[in-house]
C-alpha cells in the first residue's frame, strides 16, 4: 500500500510531444508541475517557427534543472521531447487579394486578370496575419512572375515567393500604318489602345518622349511603340551649313550659318556667320535647322 502511494506521489512526467503558442519555451510548458513549483519558470530557450518543432533530449533538460540548483529526483521523462509551435495554414484567398492589389498599384489604369497562382501549403502563426505583395522590378508581366510576399503576425515575420501568371492590359501606343526606317513618328501614325503588356520593353509614354527620334527599322501596323525601336540621330554635324531662324514680333527671318559643333535634336550648339565673324547659340529643331536663342550672343 505504501509503495503504491509513493509511486503515485514521487514522479512527474512529461509527454513526448507538446504544442505551444509562445515565442519562448519554459519548462512548465513541457512538464505539468504542481502548484508554484519554481522549476516551471526555467527557460528552455526560443520557440520554433510556426509549423515547425524543436526536440529536447532528456539529459539536456535535466542538466538545465540541475544548473538552476533544483532537484530532478521526482521527474520521469522520456528520452526525447518534441515541442511544436501552434500554427495555421496560409489563407489562399488572402494571398490572391494582396497579389491583385500589387498589380493594381503597379498598373492603376490596367485591366488585370490573375490566370494562375501557386500558393504552397505554408504554416504561419496564429491570430491576425497581415501580408503584402510586390512585383519584381524590370520583370515581364506577360510571363511567370515570382511575387514576393511579406507576411507578418503578432509574433512572427516571414517572406515567401509565389509563382503568378497574369494578363495585364493597359493603354499603349500602337502603330496603325507602316513607318519606314529612318522616319519620325507622326501623330496620325499612332492610336492608343488597351493592349496586353508583352516583354520588359520600355513602352513610349507619350510622343513627346520620342520627339526628334527616328525609327531604327521598318515598323509594321499593330506594333506597340517601345523606346528600343528608336534612336536619336545627329541632326547637325560640325562644319555643316545650317539654317538659323529667329522670330520677333511675329516676324521670322532666316540666315545661313555654319555649325561649330555637332548636335542632336533639342541640343544647343554654337553657330557662326559664313564669313567667320560673329557667333551665336541656337537650338536644333530639325535636320540642319536651328532656332536662335533670344539673348544669346
Amino acid at each position: 500500500m505504501l509503495s503504491a502511494l509513493l509511486l503515485l506521489t514521487c514522479c512527474l512526467s512529461a509527454p513526448p510531444e507538446v504544442t505551444i503558442s509562445t515565442d519562448s519555451i519554459t519548462l512548465g510548458q513541457v512538464i505539468s508541475f504542481h502548484g508554484n513549483d519554481p522549476r516551471s519558470a526555467i527557460s528552455l530557450g526560443y520557440a520554433p517557427n510556426p509549423g515547425l518543432a524543436r526536440r529536447f533530449q532528456k539529459d539536456e533538460v535535466l542538466a538545465k534543472i540541475l544548473a538552476a540548483g533544483f532537484p530532478t529526483d521526482d521527474l520521469q521523462l522520456p528520452d526525447a521531447m518534441l515541442v511544436r509551435r501552434l500554427s495555421q495554414t496560409l489563407d489562399r484567398e488572402q494571398v490572391m487579394r494582396v497579389v491583385r492589389d500589387a498589380f493594381a498599384r503597379q498598373y492603376p489604369s490596367g485591366n488585370i486578370e490573375i490566370l494562375s497562382i501557386d500558393v504552397p501549403t505554408t504554416q504561419v502563426g496564429t491570430g491576425n496575419v497581415e501580408m503584402s505583395a510586390s512585383i519584381p522590378p524590370h520583370s515581364d508581366p506577360s510571363g511567370p512572375l515570382f511575387m514576393k510576399l511579406d507576411i507578418r503576425g503578432s509574433n512572427f515575420v516571414r517572406t515567401l515567393y509565389v509563382r503568378t501568371l497574369a494578363r495585364v492590359e493597359v493603354p499603349q501606343p500602337v502603330i496603325v500604318r507602316p513607318v519606314p526606317a529612318q522616319s519620325r513618328i507622326q501623330h496620325e501614325d499612332v492610336q492608343w489602345k488597351q493592349t496586353p503588356l508583352q516583354g520588359a520593353h520600355e513602352v513610349v509614354a507619350s510622343l513627346d518622349a520620342i520627339e526628334g527620334m527616328v525609327a531604327k527599322r521598318d515598323i509594321d501596323p499593330g506594333t506597340v511603340l517601345s523606346m528600343d525601336l528608336f534612336y536619336m540621330p545627329i541632326y547637325v554635324r560640325k562644319g555643316d551649313a545650317v539654317t538659323v531662324r529667329a522670330t520677333s514680333g511675329g516676324v521670322t527671318v532666316s540666315a545661313t550659318m555654319r555649325a561649330k559643333e555637332s548636335g542632336k535634336f533639342g541640343e544647343s550648339i554654337v553657330v557662326e556667320h559664313l564669313s567667320g565673324t560673329g557667333a551665336t547659340t541656337a537650338r536644333i529643331i530639325g535636320p540642319r535647322t536651328l532656332e536662335a536663342i533670344q539673348g544669346a550672343k
